[in-house]
């Protein structure tokens, strides 16, 4: 089965790698023009450097035929007379390019001599020009003097037209155009891969990460090698993301905070509807409880001890100090108090309680020890920490079987940022699971069996120790026992 984000997965990567190639498609193609002109400026340059190189190349060719046969002829008329001279120059001729033109012009005394291109009498120097004759044809001529005893006999005359020098050009343009096609497209393609794999490939993993941000996953971090922008963004998105992890983080705390600060708001209203409903039962029940203790106590009085009637009258005597007893829990826990501050012994006053539920100890078969090193003082109210020791030390002899040790001792520790004094119990009972701890100062929440407890005794500590400026540490795991802390201000 496709997972259903699937699909908007393989969307959004779609259209990150098309917006990648995008960019490295414009950045090659933007490259790419960028060397077509390059090379389309320097194929232009080469074309006019190389048409003038052949023409240079032809006009040196040219001279040096004529001029080298002029010499020829020079030295041949003296000998052999004119007609063998002029036949070596047809020869030679003929043996050319059809294109190629070598002929003996001016030469007098000849009627079939053919004109030259220049007044050959002023001709002292081989000379190059370039004429166009009747039928539109253009050539290119070099003419090289005769010259016997200073006296002119005509020229030996080189012409060839320039269509040669178009094809050679041409030549030469499509070897260069072969030549920088085959660069454009080498550069193209190396723009290209180099474009993905520095371009492309890191903006897809910035885009994926800004996506990854904006679905709320600001880890972990994007690691693009190398000090260039990119390398340098991607730096500036994770500082970003420790930057927003932070701001969630102290969001989060100030939204528990101020959870925290309802439900403490909404326990302050329970408790003041606790103590409305105390203050009314303690009216409305303390009479008719006073009543029917008397009554009962009269009943077991007048009774035989062996009859039923006085068993139920003894039963009714318990019940009725039993709901006394949770008035009075009700009316101590919402009650008002008003401290009585004084300096005194945590050592003595955990001696004190030891001493009160001793005999609950020796009736439960649970070993009753207190250890102090020193001597720890506090400041705060005695009788209503005695009341709140008692609760604790109560709870820790009900937690333990048969056989079971309860360890009481005081000391000065340091926690949150500064030094308590601290009465601690210590039992090797069975233990609180989480779901209890997380319960445990919750009014009437009670893991006692039904008559046995009422579920006020710690949340009435923890008022008492937070009305001295305390608070009640709790530490415990299933099967393991108990450790409950009363943390109080510390005096010197």
């Amino acid at each position: 089965m496709v997972p259903s984000g699937l699909p908007a997965t393989l969307t959004a990567a779609s259209s990150v790698d098309k917006v990648s190639m995008r960019l490295v498609t414009r950045l090659t193609i933007a490259f790419l023009t960028v060397v077509i002109l390059m090379l389309a400026l320097h194929e232009f340059r080469q074309l006019d450097e190389a048409r003038a190189d052949f023409e240079r190349d032809m006009d040196r060719t040219h001279y040096l035929v004529a001029t080298t046969l002029a010499d020829s002829v020079e030295l041949l008329i003296p000998r052999e007379g004119v007609e063998a001279a002029r036949k070596i120059v047809e020869q030679t001729g003929a043996r050319h390019d059809s294109d190629v033109r070598i002929r003996w012009v001016c030469l007098e005394g000849q009627l079939d001599a053919p004109p030259a291109p220049v007044d050959c009498s002023t001709l002292s120097e081989p000379q190059t020009t370039t004429r166009t004759n009747a039928n539109g044809e253009i050539r290119r001529f070099t003419l090289a003097p005769v010259r016997i005893a200073d006296t002119t006999h005509g020229a030996i005359e080189v012409s060839e037209p320039p269509a040669h020098e178009g094809d050679w050009v041409r030549q030469h343009f499509n070897a260069t155009l072969l030549l920088a096609l085959m660069t454009a497209g080498g550069m193209a393609l190396a723009a290209f891969v180099l474009g993905w794999w520095l371009v492309a490939r890191r903006t897809r993993a910035l885009m994926e990460k800004a996506r990854a941000v904006g679905r709320g996953e600001l880890e972990p971090d994007l690691t693009l090698p190398g000090q260039d922008e990119l390398s340098q963004l991607a730096g500036e998105m994770n500082a970003m993301c420790r930057h927003l992890g932070a701001a969630r983080e102290s969001t989060a705390r100030e939204t528990a905070a101020r959870i925290a600060a309802v439900e403490q708001l909404r326990r302050a209203d329970r408790l003041a509807g606790v103590g409305r409903l105390a203050s009314g039962l303690a009216h409305e029940l303390g009479t008719p409880l006073n009543v029917i203790e008397a009554r009962a106590g009269l009943i077991v009085e007048d009774t035989d001890a062996s009859t039923p009637v006085q068993s139920s009258a003894r039963i009714i005597i318990q019940c009725t100090e039993q709901v006394t007893k949770l008035v009075r829990q009700l009316l101590d826990y919402a009650r008002p108090r008003k401290l009585e501050q004084q300096v005194f012994s945590l050592d003595r006053l955990a001696q004190t309680v030891t001493e009160l539920v001793d005999p609950l100890a020796t009736r439960r078969h649970v070993a009753l020890k207190v250890e102090t090193s020193a001597t720890v003082l506090t400041q705060g109210d005695e009788g209503l920490l005695q009341q709140a020791l008692t609760n604790v030390v109560v709870n820790a002899l009900h937690a333990c079987s048969e056989g079971g040790h309860v360890k009481v001792n005081t000391s000065v520790v340091h926690a949150r940022e500064k030094k308590w004094s601290t009465v601690s119990v210590t039992d090797d009972g069975v233990g609180m699971s989480d779901e209890v701890r997380a319960r445990l100062l919750e009014p009437f929440f009670t893991t006692k069996a039904v008559g046995e407890g009422t579920g006020l005794g710690l949340p009435i500590t923890a008022s008492i120790l937070e009305d001295h400026g305390g608070f009640l540490g709790v530490e415990s795991a299933p099967g393991r026992g108990s450790t409950l802390t009363l943390h109080l201000p510390f005096v010197p």
